[in-house]
């Protein structure tokens, strides 16, 4: 790699940007995620006549140019002379006289003749970025293995609709690529089953797949998703305490393991986690209910360690699965909830081959407790 510092105008900058000359978002970038205080800051800076940090540039033998480090500094700038925002002062770049910011010099390292391997672009993203906004997890593995098999399976799940249409992911979650984190743990547990969160995705990172296995991983998502999508009849998940990553992963690998049982029973189940879900139940705090209490405190408390996940899992493998003649423990508790809390009598009735499948009359929609 071979690197120098030059100065550039603003002028020069939004020259390159309009005539399509720098791309400010190659693939190992980031989404531009700066809030409106933090764009108003980075333009009072210049009025001010701050100095910028350093932004870094390579530059292609084609005579383009990509933005290593600086996006979201040069797209505020941009945006700003497009009269896309106000400033501090509640003024467009318009009521400005004209070319300001113009001949304004920013500190740029240009840098050439990056190879694969230590040196590449990539990896020098990942280092530079170690200041600033940190670079979470997901934004890591975006920006140093955007172009992997198991990265480009987990683009492949990310974009899968019926996923997009439960409308989990907030605006900001998915600004910080918070939502691929996810994602990247649900397609670990498919190739490898529940493990510690990272560990099996770092894996992954470095594997090889073929695109037959990677086809049958994406299938298998796919179905597991679309039961969930129809879930959304009984109550929409984004209004339910499974929209949550924990609560969610644990259903996800629910459905994957009871996948060839029918539709109507695993809407009987859920009917069960919304009844939980709308009366509060699980809660850290909840020492009369303490299954209920343990499955919280193990959506919190390590979290995302094996053991945790496992325990969960079982959590719900008692309370909506119970094959044998009696009501499990986490039945009971429930049932004693109902009883004492609501009034109300819980019973139970054969769900299928569960002996102890809770009924249905507990969806919020059908009776109002």
């Amino acid at each position: 790699m071979k690197y120098s510092n030059v100065e550039w105008t603003i002028g020069q900058l939004m020259d390159l940007i309009n005539c399509n000359r720098i791309n400010l978002r190659p693939p190992y970038q980031r989404n531009f995620i700066w809030s409106p205080k933090d764009q108003k800051l980075l333009i009072e800076s210049l009025h001010k006549g701050y100095p910028l940090p350093n932004f870094f540039i390579l530059k292609n033998e084609d005579n383009t140019y990509e933005m290593v480090d600086g996006q979201q500094r040069a797209i505020t700038i941009h945006k700003f002379i497009n009269n896309e925002f106000p400033d501090l002062h509640k003024k467009y770049y318009r009521e400005y006289a004209a070319n300001s910011f113009q001949d304004y010099k920013l500190n740029i390292v240009l840098l050439e003749d990056f190879k694969d391997g230590i040196e590449s672009k990539e990896e020098f993203f990942y280092l530079v970025n170690k200041r600033g906004v940190q670079l979470n997890p997901s934004e890591v593995n975006h920006a140093y293995y955007h172009d992997t098999d198991f990265m480009k399976l987990v683009n492949r799940m990310s974009d899968y609709q019926s996923l997009i249409d439960l409308d989990i992911f907030t605006d900001k979650t998915a600004l910080r690529m918070n939502d691929r984190s996810l994602i990247e743990e649900l397609a670990a547990y498919l190739f490898k089953g529940i493990t510690d969160k990272r560990n099996a995705v770092e894996d992954l990172f470095e594997s090889k797949i073929d695109n037959e296995k990677a086809n049958v991983q994406y299938v298998r998502f796919c179905k597991i998703i679309d039961r969930i999508k129809a879930f959304q009849a009984i109550k929409p998940i984004n209004q339910t305490r499974y929209k949550q990553r924990n609560d969610f992963y644990t259903l996800f690998c629910f459905i994957d393991v009871h996948i060839e049982d029918t539709i109507e029973v695993q809407m009987e189940q859920f009917k069960v986690l919304v009844f939980i879900s709308n009366n509060g139940l699980i809660s850290p705090s909840n020492d009369e209910y303490d299954l209920f209490k343990e499955y919280a405190i193990n959506c919190v408390s390590q979290s995302n360690s094996k053991r945790a996940r496992e325990l969960r899992l079982s959590f719900f493998e008692a309370l909506l699965a119970n094959q044998s003649k009696d009501p499990s423990e986490e039945q009971l508790q429930l049932i004693e909830f109902a009883n004492n809390e609501l009034d109300k009598e819980l019973p139970l009735k054969k769900c299928n081959k569960y002996e102890n499948g809770l009924r249905e009359l507990i969806y919020l929609g059908c009776v109002s407790w």
